[in-house]
């Protein structure tokens, strides 16, 4: 599998020596480069590891060049811009896999059974707030919370700054909330609470999720149209919780 890594920073040092290891490794861009003159077909497989406001222009160049996309989650962040791209990419032919990394954790594996309440939480010091809390920690939650209970979700109750996020969701007999801190010194934490007594500990993880990806690829064994869903289904529900917040500054100014 011929690839190429598009951004070197956080994740992606973690992705490079994966990709050396299991790709034949073709180029690392940075995104002060001029990706159009890097990309062309002989590369089988684009790993996009860039800030997420870029995610939309260089996978939509990614796939004119028909070059399979792996990008890093949110993927876009928005919802109608990833359902262009999915479009795109069907009308070229090409695949695109959004790292949903914690579907792969082996903590969670088999899926919980069903449960009435679910509470998400995690406390992780960020030095640099270089994305909001949406998109850097609920987005995980959000699919996760789907694989357990795809459901018709509604916010019931929301409170964020950049550092903080407490949203609570609700779906008939059934509730979910998420605690987040990024601002908690000393504190690595990220686990689920199912009913208030099943503890599921993410918060190292116990197996290699993003090398087992990358086999899978080679390997043929990604489902995309499963992926899709969960990805174009989170944005969905996130598009749903943001605008809770225009709601209420539009009240807020008319008071």
């Amino acid at each position: 599998m011929q690839t190429i890594l598009v951004g070197n920073g956080y994740w992606g040092s973690i992705l490079l020596p994966k990709l050396k290891k299991k790709t034949q490794l073709n180029r690392i861009i940075t995104s002060k480069d001029n990706i159009d003159l890097l990309l062309d077909s002989n590369i089988d497989w684009a790993f996009i590891c860039t800030p997420t406001h870029t995610h939309y222009d260089i996978v939509k160049k990614c796939i004119t060049s028909k070059i399979n996309v792996f990008c890093e989650k949110p993927f876009t962040g928005n919802l109608e811009k990833a359902e262009e791209l999915y479009y795109l990419a069907d009308m070229n032919d090409i695949l695109i896999f959004v790292d949903n990394i914690f579907l792969y954790r082996s903590e969670l594996k088999p899926t919980p059974e069903f449960v009435s309440e679910i509470k998400f939480e995690w406390y992780k010091f960020e030095e640099k707030l270089k994305d909001d809390v949406i998109n850097t920690l609920l987005y995980h939650d959000i699919y996760l919370l789907l694989e357990i209970h795809h459901d018709d979700w509604q916010v019931s109750e929301k409170r964020e700054n950049q550092e903080v996020f407490y949203c609570k969701l609700s779906s008939k007999n059934k509730q979910a909330e998420f605690h987040y801190n990024r601002k908690l010194a000393g504190k690595k934490i990220k686990k689920i609470t199912l009913d208030k007594e099943q503890v599921i500990d993410l918060s190292n993880p116990q197996n290699d999720p993003l090398s087992e990806i990358i086999s899978d690829l080679i390997n043929e064994k990604i489902d995309f149209k499963k992926n899709r869903k969960e990805t174009l289904d989170t944005l969905r529900l996130i598009k749903k919780i943001r605008l809770v917040d225009n709601i209420k500054s539009m009240k807020s100014k008319k008071n």
